[in-house]
């Protein structure tokens, strides 16, 4: 079953436009952070490691593709984000402080949010134009 769900995910990736993904990315280092408060709660140090290098990842490459040259004020404005989520999830690996995610998680849900009603709009668009 596992495989087959990691399978649905891929192709899903891969099916999906830029936008899509970018929701994706947020799901996937929303649910690491979280999954990474549970584990600092329940005394589980390796699975907060695996959460928060899963989480630190995700968001690495989210700053990583931001296009600078094009994205003027806004990818600044991300850049600067991610490097504050950065480093609360270093400040949380070193420090097993699980309150310090809350303010990550609120970013980058309502970072989610915003780009879930883009993605919204281009499939509305999309479908308009078909």
């Amino acid at each position: 079953m596992r495989t087959a769900v990691q399978q649905y995910q891929q192709t899903s990736v891969m099916t999906s436009s830029g936008v899509q993904v970018v929701v994706v990315l947020y799901d996937g280092a929303i649910q690491a952070m979280l999954l990474a408060q549970e584990s600092i709660r329940g005394n589980r140090p390796a699975d907060k490691a695996r959460f928060l290098r899963r989480a630190v990842n995700i968001v690495t490459e989210l700053s990583d593709v931001l296009d600078m040259q094009q994205g003027g004020d806004i990818a600044v404005s991300l850049r600067r984000l991610y490097d504050y989520i950065l480093a609360e999830l270093l400040h949380v690996n070193l420090h097993h402080q699980a309150y310090r995610l809350d303010g990550p998680v609120r970013c980058l849900t309502t970072l989610r949010e915003a780009w879930q009603k883009l993605a919204e709009s281009g499939a509305a668009i999309h479908a308009r134009i078909e």
